[in-house]
């Protein structure tokens, strides 16, 4: 069998030509969706936004660990691309506070959530926005 290439052999080409890089890409992706749906479920009122970041980028950690898990794959590199942010309400972005830093979020708040990671450089990005407690009051 042919050995997978490695990622400086594939810089300068496209998925078309190697269509691993595709499966890279989707790879990553479908942790990145995962792992925003579980730091969805995690965003409630009460949640220490460093604890729920801590938890998100250790999800992403071991579901990583869990693609292209065969023998000829063990030597990719993976990993988060972005650690998980979570910013809130006057915070524009890329919020992920240590645990001496870190505040709870409130009913009302508005959260942005990002995250990121790469299967051999090959990365996926996700985010999404969301009210705590559903709607906001109209004011």
């Amino acid at each position: 069998m042919e050995a997978e290439p490695t990622a400086e052999q594939l810089y300068d080409q496209t998925f078309v030509e190697v269509p691993a890089i595709l499966d890279k890409h989707k790879g990553a992706a479908v942790v990145c969706d995962a792992a925003l749906e579980k730091a969805v479920s995690l965003c409630v009122e009460g949640a220490d936004i460093s604890t729920v970041c801590g938890t998100i980028d250790s999800f992403i950690e071991e579901e990583l660990k869990k693609t292209f898990s065969n023998k000829k794959s063990k030597k990719l590199e993976r990993g988060i691309a972005m650690p998980t942010c979570i910013s809130v309400n006057e915070v524009i972005g890329h919020y992920s506070p240590c645990a001496d830093d870190s505040t709870t979020l409130k009913t009302e708040d508005l959260v942005s959530i990002e995250l990121g990671c790469h299967i051999d450089g090959y990365a996926a990005n996700a985010g999404t926005t969301l009210v705590i407690g559903g709607k906001a009051k109209e004011k």
